[in-house]
């Protein structure tokens, strides 16, 4: 029998924090992503973020209960941006992405959208890789809850459209998307095995390492799940 040792989240209601004012929330959020991203989350201190928030303690565990629960909500807001950003409408009303019909296009189409939400939210891309690379469990639980989010609620509208004819015979695109998430998750631990004995002190360098590696793995899938005719550069 196998038991899952995994911490059950208990959700928790945000309606006092959601109810604030637009500006104070984006305090609170920009405050906790500066001072996780700069210490990790076992090192953050709540004294910090609410320094840098400029609200009390009691207020920040009114609005989120604990240390973990405002974690956990970050992680979520920051699904939230990047499915916006992602599937923000084209003129026809559907995200733009889907225009691409090519698998590899559509995909490079995704990251492109993806970094300009980094673009336009620095703090918070700077809170992802850091924590991508946190050994706490808790930052491990947070990550792992993204990627199911994300992946389960957009990998039917990513493949909607999609020429599957490119593809070689018995070819299963959705066991590629499934090769292409598993590929990021094994490239952010190839890097974290590199620089074992270094303190990971620029996360950015180490997550564009990250990013040229998964796609030097996207190339090759390309090369190896096309037919021969759809690989003329």
């Amino acid at each position: 029998m196998i038991i899952n040792t995994r911490k059950v989240m208990i959700s928790i209601n945000y309606e006092s924090f959601e109810n604030l004012d637009e500006s104070k929330k984006q305090r609170i959020i920009n405050a906790g992503f500066s001072v996780f991203a700069e210490y990790g989350y076992a090192k953050a201190s709540v004294d910090d973020i609410v320094k840098l928030a400029d609200i009390s303690k009691g207020s920040l565990f009114y609005y989120f209960k604990s240390k973990e629960n405002f974690f956990h909500y970050l992680y979520d807001y920051c699904i939230k941006v990047i499915k916006q950003a992602v599937n923000d409408p084209g003129p026809d009303g559907k995200p733009s992405y889907l225009q691409h019909t090519d698998f590899f296009e559509r995909l490079n189409a995704v990251f492109a959208l993806k970094m300009k939400a980094n673009l336009e939210y620095p703090q918070m891309a700077n809170f992802i890789r850091k924590i991508i690379f946190d050994s706490s469990s808790e930052a491990r639980d947070a990550l792992n809850n993204l990627i199911t989010k994300y992946t389960e609620e957009s990998v039917n509208l990513f493949l909607t459209g999609i020429d599957f004819s490119k593809f070689k015979n018995r070819i299963d695109p959705r066991m590629v998307m499934q090769l292409l998430i598993w590929c990021s998750e094994g490239c952010v631990n190839q890097i974290q095995i590199q620089n074992k004995d270094v303190a990971l002190s620029k996360p950015e360098a180490d997550f564009d390492k990250v990013i040229e590696l998964y796609y030097s793995y996207v190339d090759l899938f390309r090369k190896n799940f096309y037919k021969e005719e759809y690989l003329q550069d």
